[in-house]
This record gives C-alpha cells, sequence and structure tokens, in this order.
C-alpha cells in the first residue's frame, strides 16, 4: 500500500501536480501585479487542501510501523483534522482528533465532515491539547491499538517533505511559462508547509521569498520552530534521497535559515478564526473576478495581505506572484452570518 518516494515510504492521496493558474481578473482589480495561484485547494482528498501532501508522508510511516489508528490535534475548524480523518478512513485507520477549547454545540463546516468521516472527537476545554493528546494515546494503548501521533498540522520533518515536494512543482511550472516570481504567499499556522517551500527554495536556489502570513498568535517561539522544521527535514532528504541537488542542503545552518522564514502578523486581526474586513473583503474580490473560493480562517487572510500589497505598491504592474491556494472552503459553511447580512439570510 506505501510506494517510495524520495526514499520515504508514502501513501497516495493526492492528484499532483496540482494547476498553477493566472488570476488576470483578480490581478487587474489591484492594478498588478500578475498574479498565479498554486490550486492546491485540488488535492482531491475531502474537498481538497494543502494537508494531503505531508499526510501522504506522514501515513506512509504510519503503515510502515503497523499503526491501525490516527490522533491529531487542531482548531474546530482544523483543515488539518478534516483531511487527517478523511485519510485515515482511506486507509483503513482509526482517526481521533482532539480540539482546542469547548465544544461549539454545532457542526458546521469542517466539523460537519468530521462527523460524516466519523471521527472520534474530543474538545480539550481548557486542557493542553497536547496533554488530552497524550491521555488518549494511553487509552487507545490499554484498548489494544497501536496510535500514530500526528503534531498540530501535520507539522513535523517529515511532513515538510510534502511542500519541498510542492516547492519543485511550482519551480518546474514557472519555468515552463516563463515566469518568475517575485514571491510565494500563504497561510502560516505550524509554518510545516512554509518549511517544506524553503527547502525547495534553497535546493533549486529560488529567487522568490516566501511570505508566511499569520492566521494567529505568532512569537518567536513559533519563528524558531520555522527554522527546526526546515533543518530537519533537510537533514532527512539529505540521509534518504540521491538527487545531487541534495548537495546544497549540505552544512545549511539555522543562521542562514532564521532570515528566510518570514511570517507577516499584518492580518491577525482580533485573533485566530475571527476574520476582518479586509480578509472578507479578499475573499470576496477572489469570488468575484476568478470563481475561485477561499476560508476566512486560513487562505482568507493570506490573500488579504497579498491585496494589502498590491494596494501599497509593493509589486510593479508587470512583477510576478504566487498565492499557495491551501485550501480550507469548508470552514466557508461554519461563516453564513458573518459573509451576509441578515436580509440576505432570509
Amino acid at each position: 500500500m506505501t510506494e517510495d518516494r524520495l526514499g520515504f515510504p508514502t501513501v497516495k492521496l493526492t492528484h499532483l501536480p496540482t494547476p498553477l493558474e493566472e488570476a488576470p481578473r483578480f490581478s487587474e482589480a489591484l492594478g498588478g501585479p500578475r498574479i498565479f495561484i498554486k490550486r492546491d485547494d485540488t488535492t482531491s482528498l475531502a474537498l481538497g487542501g494543502n494537508k494531503a501532501r505531508k499526510l501522504e508522508f506522514l501515513l506512509g510511516d504510519a503503515l510502515t510501523q503497523g499503526c491501525d489508528a490516527v490522533v491529531t490535534c487542531g482548531g474546530p475548524q482544523s483543515n488539518h483534522a478534516r483531511m487527517t480523518a478523511a485519510a485515515a478512513r482511506k486507509l483503513g485507520l482509526t482517526p481521533v482528533l482532539v480540539f482546542e477549547g469547548d465544544d461549539p454545540g454545532h457542526r458546521m463546516g469542517n466539523l460537519l465532515l468530521d462527523s460524516l468521516l466519523g471521527a472520534e472527537m474530543i474538545f480539550a476545554g481548557d486542557k493542553p491539547t497536547e496533554l488530552v493528546m497524550g491521555e488518549v494515546r494511553e487509552r487507545l494503548v490499554k484498548e489494544g491499538k497501536k496510535p500514530y501521533m500526528v503534531p498540530i498540522g501535520g507539522s513535523t520533518p517529515l511532513g515538510t517533505l510534502g511542500y519541498y515536494v510542492c516547492a519543485e512543482e511550482i519551480v518546474s511550472q514557472c519555468q515552463a511559462i516563463g515566469i518568475e516570481p517575485k514571491a510565494i504567499y500563504l497561510a502560516a499556522g505550524s509554518l510545516g508547509t512554509l518549511s517544506g517551500l524553503l527547502i525547495g527554495k534553497l535546493v533549486h536556489q529560488a529567487p522568490f521569498e516566501v511570505l508566511g502570513v499569520a492566521v494567529g498568535r505568532t512569537d518567536e517561539s513559533k519563528i524558531e520552530r520555522g527554522v527546526e522544521l526546515t533543518l530537519g527535514g533537510a537533514s532527512l532528504l539529505l540521509s534518504r534521497a540521491s538527487d545531487k541537488r541534495l548537495e546544497r542542503l549540505s552544512g545549511v545552518t539555522a543562521e542562514e535559515v532564521r532570515p528566510l522564514v518570514k511570517v507577516l502578523t499584518g492580518q491577525v486581526g482580533p485573533g485566530y478564526g475571527i476574520p476582518t474586513p479586509e480578509c472578507l473583503e479578499a475573499i470576496t474580490l477572489l469570488a468575484r473576478t476568478e470563481g475561485i473560493l477561499t476560508d476566512p480562517v486560513y487562505t482568507g487572510k493570506a490573500l488579504a495581505e497579498l491585496v494589502a500589497a498590491a494596494r501599497r505598491g509593493d509589486y510593479r504592474k508587470d512583477d510576478t506572484v504566487v498565492f499557495l491556494h491551501t485550501g480550507g472552503v469548508p470552514a466557508d459553511f461554519a461563516y453564513g452570518d458573518v459573509f451576509l447580512t441578515k436580509e440576505e439570510l432570509k
């Protein structure tokens, strides 16, 4: 059931490569730059999203270890939790999801899909999710199961390799159509996606910036986590894969990587899962110019930063940037009262 990729056992959960599409009407509405969208919302598993790439490596490891259950955590509208539950079902594993905070009392958006997938859902309340995950692991072991523990966002050195693969796709697709993007914008939560892209940037010596846009509280410890993930993923690649270009990762230090871990905090607003007016405007603008849907928890905030940069004049009209669409549309269905007026809801 597993297949070798980059020297690691993986499972197939995605249809790759995902498209890189130009968004000309969106660009025109902003007065430039040229904007291309990397459509990782089309990875196919359970309505798509970026986590499928990480899960291909993580659950390949789980099957190799003989695990029969998967435990992970996240916020109530976690795309990672939804995709982990779907991947587990596809592979015959039992999914257990630990959510931050209290049960919201509804099953909308991703929570509805988690329920449809039959995942066991546990709300941590005031306890740290890591503590509750440990308790769940002990219970499952006592029940005779062998659980595989996946941290928030699937962000481990092994998980980052999914986005090293994505970086390779982006570099190849950009070369094929003759563009040289100045930057890649993406939502930044647990930084695994960003770290994988940075590994690809280093290997391919790509000139673009990787600009993560924070979706919640971000401090120096999170930046350091990004550095650790990048170095950890690079080390794994060097240990297994045979591509000669990977020699460029040899000897890379934290001092070299740290300036590359760029997380912009201007779109966080009141906090995680709370959309700002700028976020909602950006979501609406892309939907009404390109017919592409984003979400108010993750991609909408990243898109808002790209819109702000365009309006500030950070780029020339003929510059090119890439927006990495990491999925998340199911969360839209939990925010109807935010998107629509009371009159429209009638």
